[in-house]
Formats: C-alpha cells, sequence, structure tokens
C-alpha cells in the first residue's frame, strides 16, 4: 500500500525587523509616496496654468471686442459682462479640479539612529595632539 506524504502546511512567522531596518523600509515607501505627490502637484499646477492662459485670453477679447465698440457706456457694460463671464468660467474651472492630495509624513527615525554616511560631530580621539 502506497500512501502519498502529507505535507502539513508549516507557518513561518513574519521576520521581525529591527528599528532601523523598519525606518530604512519607510523611508523607501515615504520617498515613493512624496514622488507621486509631487507629480500630481505638478500636474494639477499645469492645469491651474492652462486655465489661467484661457481666462487671460478671454480678458484680451473682451478688451479687444470693447475697443473695437467704442468709447460708449454699453461698450463698457459689455466689457464688465464679458470679464465676470471669463472669471466664473475660471472659478467654475479651477472647482472643478480634483483636489489635491496632502503631502506624505516622513517616518519618525528611531531613537539612536544613525544613517550611513553620517559623521559624528564629537571630536576624533586624535583631536588631544597638539600641532
Amino acid at each position: 500500500m502506497t500512501s502519498s506524504p502529507s505535507f502539513a502546511a508549516e507557518v513561518t512567522p513574519a521576520p521581525t525587523l529591527s528599528p532601523a531596518q523598519q525606518y530604512e523600509l519607510d523611508l523607501i515607501k515615504y520617498k515613493i509616496e512624496y514622488r507621486i505627490y509631487q507629480d500630481a502637484r505638478d500636474l494639477r499646477e499645469k492645469e491651474i496654468r492652462a486655465i489661467a492662459i484661457e481666462f487671460n485670453q478671454a480678458l484680451r477679447q473682451a478688451n479687444e471686442d470693447a475697443r473695437n465698440a467704442g468709447r460708449g457706456a454699453s461698450s463698457k457694460a459689455v466689457f464688465a459682462a464679458a470679464r465676470a463671464l471669463a472669471a466664473a468660467n475660471r472659478d467654475k474651472a479651477i472647482a472643478e479640479l480634483p483636489p489635491l492630495m496632502s503631502p506624505p509624513q516622513p517616518p519618525i527615525k528611531p531613537k539612536g539612529f544613525v544613517s550611513k554616511g553620517y559623521k559624528s560631530k564629537e571630536p576624533s580621539p586624535r583631536s588631544d595632539k597638539k600641532n
């Protein structure tokens, strides 16, 4: 009689990380999240610049139309109405943009953590040497 060996699922505990290792992992995660935040912020700024360009073009067009219409009171009223409409369109376009996410918070360094490349400000052991 042949029996197939039964394999019991062995559960291995997750490795525990030292505070320094956990900080390093959190720092890598923070840098990735911060890059995503910067890209989202840059995209939003580009969209706002495009909205501002459209707004300025609308103002120029309204100004040109008012100048061509002459100096009458009606042309000033038309210009004021066009300016108000352009401002309302600008405000509506900015309000429709998705909100900017809040920037990620950097991880907190564990006490006594010294990062790679850090030089201590303590005097070296040979500092008592006189010139």
